[in-house]
This record gives structure tokens, sequence and C-alpha cells, in this order.
């Protein structure tokens, strides 16, 4: 079935066009138009196209150039998706997604001060290229697919595609809490505090260093992941994002390799001899450690180099103090943090981590 957007900017409809193209595969149409001259215009054009459309994308700035007819908007991306997020809670509009698509320089102001909670995604137009179009092409689909599960009102096991009993019951409680929220707010909620962070659910990187497995050299990384097949997740946005419950990697943890044995005090070697001992394959390999770390036992990954990483040799990052109790902790190992490696992941080191920091500096000077 074919998901419509409709995408808004105020460049020329062919240029318009050229931006979006890429998205076009895999049932995904985009339709392109530029601005009307005023907002109620803006909001009839809405309303009249309502039917047809799965989801909006936006640029910020509407007001740069005019319109076809000549006519320069006199109101923003911003100030569109607040009226369009208040009319769908009024039950003027249906629910649908709105999606932030401008420029690097644009895109970083809008985050700071306009209210990010009314976009469900914002996507960085000078990042978009051609490999990321089959990334960011699902994830349109499964938003868009999102928004029609949520407007059935069905039970959080039918969204979440798992009992309840194999979930943090706080988890539960909070999601609960927002089953009379719109739609926007829900999905806010699922892809910033349970999709996109790490804990209840896991992605490929943080699974394989729980593993102990190096991905990049072990060919049989893929009969794991075929064992492991009941611990996909599959619920709302699944589609648009590959993860796995910790729960059930747990559970088939004990239940396939080994009852006896805690995987998280399990060194990466002896995790792996397991797995290939249990499951009957030959060509995976140990995660090897970071230069100055010393413990096997991985469990995260270390934001500077992208490799596994036990949290004990690594510095929490800034932006972890206020994390939900089924949220994991993000870090950057001791050697990335030293030399500032792929330092725009993750910018900072927590403050409770500074002085810290600051010993291991004086430290590795002296020993140079």
């Amino acid at each position: 079935m074919m998901t419509t957007y409709i995408y808004i900017d105020d460049d020329n409809l062919d240029a318009a066009k050229e931006k979006v193209q890429g998205f076009e595969q895999n049932d995904l149409k985009i339709i392109t138009n530029q601005h009307q001259g005023t907002w109620e215009d803006q909001m009839n054009f809405i309303k009249e196209n309502e039917l047809t459309l799965d989801g909006l994308l936006l640029d910020l700035r509407l007001d740069d150039f005019p319109n076809e007819n000549g006519e320069r908007a006199n109101f923003r991306g911003t100030s569109l998706a607040q009226e369009i997020r208040t009319r769908q809670k009024e039950g003027e509009f249906k629910s649908f997604p709105i999606v932030l698509f401008s420029g690097n320089d644009k895109l970083e102001k809008s985050l700071e001060n306009s209210g990010q909670d009314l976009f469900d995604i914002c996507i960085d137009k000078g990042k978009v290229e051609a490999r990321t179009f089959d990334t960011l092409t699902p994830i349109l689909i499964s938003i868009a697919e999102g928004y029609k599960k949520l407007s059935k009102k069905g039970s959080i096991s039918d969204i979440l595609g798992i009992e309840e009993s194999n979930i943090d019951e706080r988890f539960i409680s909070e999601l609960y809490d927002l089953k009379d929220k719109p739609a926007h707010v829900i999905t806010h909620f699922l892809l910033n505090e349970f999709i996109n962070k790490q804990g209840l659910l896991i992605h490929e990187e943080i699974l394989a260093a729980r593993l102990g497995i190096n991905i990049k050299t072990s060919p049989d990384w893929y009969k794991i992941i075929e064992s492991l097949s009941p611990s996909k997740y599959t619920g709302i946005f699944s589609a648009g994002w590959l993860r796995w419950w910790m729960p059930l990697v747990d559970k088939w943890w004990k239940s396939v390799i080994n009852a006896q044995v805690y995987l998280q005090s399990t060194p990466a070697s002896e995790r792996v001899r397991l797995i290939k001992e249990k499951l009957g394959i030959e060509y995976i390999e140990v995660a090897k450690k970071i230069e100055k770390a010393d413990s096997e036992e991985y469990w995260t990954i270390c934001k500077g180099y992208n490799t596994p990483l036990d949290p004990i040799d690594g510095l929490m990052i800034e932006g972890q103090e206020n994390l939900y109790p089924w949220q994991d902790a993000e870090y950057v190992s001791i050697d990335a943090a030293l030399k500032r490696k792929n330092n725009q992941a993750w910018k900072k080191v927590a403050k409770l981590e500074e002085g810290r920091l600051v010993d291991l500096e004086q430290q590795f000077k002296k020993s140079r």
C-alpha cells in the first residue's frame, strides 16, 4: 500500500522535487507543493488533502522565497506545525506525522528554540545523500503506519508486539499515563525514550557488544541473528528501526546458550566460545579491547570508536542525568576521550566525570 507525504517548501517545484525524489521508493510517494500565500490558505490546502496524505514534510523557513503567484508566506514551518498539532488535538485534523526537513544551520536553531516535540523526526538536508535514502524511506513509512496504529487505540501488547509481562513495569506505567494523549505525544515518547534509547530495546551494535562479537570480522553473525529471531522487536515503528528486546535476549542466553553463566559478567572470549559450542558455528570473532581498557565484559559501545566497551573502562557522556529507569547510559572510552576521537558524536563527558577526565589527562601527559 502506497504511503503519501506532502512536502511543503518555498523553493520552486522543480527544485523541491529534486530534493525529495530519493525518498520515493518502497511504496513511498512524495507530493511537492509550494507554500500558500496566507495562513488560512495553507490550512485549507492541508484540510482539502487530508484524506490522501499520510504525513507532512516541512521546510523550516517557508518565507525566504515567494511562491509561483508572487506571494511570500507570513509563517514558518514551526508555527505551521504548532497550528496543525493544535487542530489535531481538537479533532479538526486527523493525526499524521510531521517531519522537519531543513538545512543544517536552520535545523540546529530550530531544535534549540522552537520546541522539537512538534516534529516526529528532523532530517538535515545537508546530510542526506543517496545511501541515506535507503534508511530514511522505511523510517518515513513506519512513522506513518505507526500513527494509524495508535489511532486504533489498541492494547499495549498489540502496539509493542509483546506480552506486557516481558516488559519493565515502570515503562508500562509511563505508557499507560499517555494512552489518552494525542498520537504525536505518544510517538514522541516512544521514539525518544524507547526506540532511540538503549535499554529495553538495543540496536545491532549493542547486541554484538553484549555477545562479545566483532561483526565486521564475523561472517557467521547472521546465524546468531537467526537464532535470536524470537527476540527481534516487531512492534510499532519496527520497520524503520532494527531493534531487539534485551529481556528476550537474556532469555535466549539462558535457554539456548548457558543458564549457569550470567551474560554481563562473562568475558567476551568466553561468551563467543559458548555461542560457537551451543550453536555449532565457527566463523565469529571476539571483539578486541580498546586501548587503555582492561575489561572484556562488554555491555555498551564507545561513542568515540563505535566499538564494544565495558562501562567501567569508559566515561559517561553528557545528557545522561535524567534517564528513565529502563534506559542505559552512553559512554566514551578513556582512550577516545583523551584523544577526542569522533568528538562530534559525544561532545563532552558528564559533569560527574569531568574531574576524572582531568586526572586521566594529567596521567597521560606524564606517561608520554
